[in-house]
């Protein structure tokens, strides 16, 4: 996938800005705080629908406006234009694909697939499990629709569960049959996300390990373990059982306690929990291995490379480690990089590489 031009009006520090990309490597240059991340930024709406930042649209629009207008003409590995439109106004959100009016974000999910690496996403490694599940979970409802679906639905029957079950902390009298029909449902979904996760862990992690060796010089082997309190000979079983030994719990707490949504990722780096006892260094080389291994597994299912944002890639990784990381990247990866680091400009190649300087929201070609 290329993006081939961007127009933005009115978006973050924008008044309008318009942009052509005939290259695969693409850098944003200038001072912290000139509007580099904004620009990847509007490339992430036009292909996500939504920010790496922000979940809400009246948050990018440019200070004192009540609109802002996006438009991208992308093109895939099959040569095919496609179009993306977003406009917002007054908190009126507009989406149009190829000139059709997008209502549901499920009808542009996995369109336009892109992976962005932020320095914010070391929450990813170090933090809670729901931050490694939301990682997979993306991953995975880009590439597979029947996932997507299937998440959607057990979330909503989650959610409906623990309205339930927090009312009746409030003296409700409790629906036993109503909490059966809700826990046989996540039981039923659960399962279906479960195998589906075991699945894309067999395919991902080969990508995974081979590119952390790489960039690693060698140094370290990974590795990625699914964990969950069911028991994974019987998932369906385990998760009913579970689900009835935790009910007294459950409505005492007004949460649904165990299901897929609980499950978790435990990174390991030779052997060992990087949570527990890897360094900041092993950290930033994980996270950029997984993000690598990312846009490998999407070319691997969709045949198609996904967009590449590197958001300040000096924050993540030293100088060396990027030279290695731009070894890596196939020639057919589109890559937006940001940075104000000028040591990273002169590794470019003139030849393959677009550059851009920013300065208080003016975006000029170099």
């Amino acid at each position: 996938m290329k993006l081939r031009k961007i127009e933005l009006a009115n978006f973050r520090n924008y008044e309008k800005l318009e942009l052509e990309f005939s290259k695969n490597i693409i850098c944003f240059t200038g001072l912290n705080g000139q509007g580099k991340t904004n620009i990847v930024e509007a490339i992430s709406v036009l292909g996500l629908l939504n920010s790496f930042r922000t979940s809400n649209y009246s948050d990018l629009l440019k200070f004192n406006t009540d609109y802002f207008f996006l438009k991208a003409f992308f093109q895939n590995s099959s040569k095919r234009d496609l179009e993306v439109k977003i406009s917002y106004d007054k908190e009126i959100k507009k989406i149009m694909f190829q000139n059709k009016r997008i209502l549901r974000f499920s009808e542009m999910w996995g369109k336009i697939p892109i992976v962005y690496l932020m320095p914010d996403e070391s929450v990813i490694t170090t933090g809670p499990p729901n931050a490694r599940r939301e990682f997979g979970d993306k991953l995975l409802s880009m590439v597979d629709a029947e996932y997507f679906s299937a998440l959607n639905d057990y979330n909503t029957i989650v959610k409906h569960k623990n309205k339930v079950l927090f009312s009746l902390k409030g003296g409700e009298t409790l629906n036993a049959e109503m909490i059966s029909i809700y826990n046989s449902k996540i039981a039923e979904l659960g399962t279906k996300l479960y195998i589906k996760r075991i699945a894309f862990l067999e395919i991902f992690t080969v990508y995974f390990k081979g590119i952390l060796l790489k960039i690693s010089d060698g140094l370290y082997k990974g590795e990625i373990r699914y964990e969950t309190l069911m028991d994974e000979k019987n998932y369906f079983k385990s998760l009913h059982e579970n689900l009835k030994k935790y009910q007294k719990d459950e409505i005492r707490r007004g949460t649904t306690l165990v299901g897929a949504h609980k499950d978790d990722l435990d990174f390991m780096i030779d052997s060992r929990s990087l949570r527990k006892f890897g360094s900041k260094g092993q950290h930033k080389l994980f996270l950029v291995a997984l993000k690598l291994a990312e846009i490998e597994y999407i070319k691997s299912i969709t045949d198609e490379y996904p967009i590449f944002i590197l958001d300040d890639l000096y924050s993540e990784i030293d100088e060396k480690k990027s030279l290695q990381v731009a070894k890596i990247l196939d020639n057919d990866i589109q890559t937006f990089i940001t940075t104000s680091n000028s040591r990273i400009i002169d590794q470019l190649d003139k030849n393959s590489s677009q550059l851009f300087r920013i300065d208080n929201g003016v975006c000029e070609a170099v």
